[in-house]
């Protein structure tokens, strides 16, 4: 029982991970309440929390060499926790926009753990298991909030910013039942204990994947910004039908969870292919889309390559990088792929103006272009797996070897 609770425990953290827009529907409310404010403003509140993730998820290793990894989890789940109901409890503007930022730092002094943990506590095929049900948790989880959002604006914007109550019974799961690990134990080897020894080191090949995880969430991130729009221009749709499919996707990134157990299990070497694969397909259908059906078949498929892919990221993370290596550089592709969250407005604008083309088809056709581009460089890879994974060095091993002799 412990361990699954355990195991439960780390699963929850990957709700917190993208639920920084899930009040996303409280801000026309919020526009009437503060009227001198610009909505511009007012809109940034969605979206300041990830400069808090960029900022805060790589440092969060440093935070963890001071005072532990368990102690930096615990951190930021209080974080989010007090910053979260803030805005339910005042209507200091300045206030609640601070409180966003601390949404940010919270949720990123715990991203890189909450799956790096998984790579470094499990092995084989329950590692498997959890990244993927990490993936239905986020999905889920997502789902759940927005859900509870959307029944809790009835009484004002204010009675929304209560879900964040959620972090509660997290951080008291966390608390009595996340392993106490810290990453400063000089009395002992590396062999004996995989956090003893972390490195702040980053192969080339994690900076490829880092790039790989920039470009994927930039061209992913089309969604949210252009897809009402699509729908809207293209004349068959209303922005309640964009709303629903968009909900949807959320189930998608859970059932997408699932199946990248089957992908792992079977093909693991092409399992972040094969989420690209699920991403163009659906881009593709969007750029040629002229009916409600077949955009919901691609944003069902681009939901379920969302969890494919960056549940394979980090699988491929400790295949490709030592075990010292693999919680700064999950931080660093985690920060990347915020990065790439952040800018993509500017690249759609970018495209835009480069090739004189502002229609929501157009921005797909792009997107349809970089993942097929990203599918051909990762099955190359996958062919060549064995070759480019990483390979303990010798006399690592025989060190081991004689320290458990010893």
């Amino acid at each position: 029982m412990k361990n699954i609770l355990m195991k439960l425990s780390i699963l929850c953290l990957s709700v917190f991970t993208v639920s920084a827009g899930a009040t996303a529907a409280t801000i026309p409310l919020m526009m009437e309440s503060f009227s001198s404010i610009s909505p511009t403003t007012i809109e940034l509140l969605m979206t300041i929390p990830s400069l808090g993730i960029i900022l805060f998820t790589p440092l969060s290793n440093f935070v963890a060499d001071k005072i532990g990894i368990k102690n930096t989890i615990l951190t930021g789940l209080f974080l989010i926790l007090i910053s979260g109901i803030i805005p339910a409890l005042t209507m200091n503007f300045p206030l609640i926009f601070i409180s966003r930022i601390f949404i940010g730092l919270g949720t990123g002094l715990i991203a890189s753990f909450s799956q790096s943990l998984i790579v470094q506590l499990f092995e084989g095929t329950e590692q498997q298991r959890m990244l993927g049900l990490a993936s239905v948790f986020q999905g889920l989880g997502m789902f759940a909030i927005t859900y509870a959002v959307g029944i809790l604006i009835g009484s004002g914007w204010q009675t929304p910013y209560w879900v964040y109550l959620i972090a509660l019974p997290i951080l008291l799961l966390a608390a009595f039942y996340i392993p106490n690990l810290s990453k400063k134990q000089p009395d002992q080897n590396a062999a004996q204990a995989p956090f003893a020894q972390t490195s702040k080191k980053i192969d080339g090949k994690i900076w490829i994947l880092a790039l790989f995880a920039f470009l994927f969430n930039t061209t992913f991130a089309f969604i949210p910004t252009k897809f009402a729009t699509l729908v809207m221009t293209e004349g068959y749709g209303t922005l309640s039908d964009a709303s629903t499919l968009l909900g949807i996707m959320s189930f998608a990134m859970a059932a997408g969870g699932f199946l990248f157990m089957v992908i792992q299990k079977r093909w693991h070497r092409y399992s972040m292919a094969i989420g690209l694969a699920f991403a163009g397909i659906s881009y593709a259908m969007l750029s040629f889309s002229h009916s409600l059906f077949l955009s919901g078949v691609a944003v069902v498929l681009v939901g379920m390559s969302v969890s494919i892919f960056m549940a394979s990221m980090i699988t491929l993370i400790s295949s490709f990088t030592s075990m010292r290596q693999v919680a700064f550089s999950t931080s660093v592709a985690i920060t990347c792929a915020n990065v790439g969250t952040l800018i993509s407005p500017y690249v759609t604008e970018m495209f835009a103006n480069v090739f004189h083309n502002e229609s929501a088809t157009f921005t797909y056709f792009v997107g349809m272009i970089i993942f097929a581009i990203l599918f051909i460089v990762a099955t190359i890879a996958g062919m060549n797996f064995e070759k480019i994974k990483y390979h303990e060095p010798q006399e690592n091993l025989l060190d081991g070897a004689n320290a458990h002799v010893k």
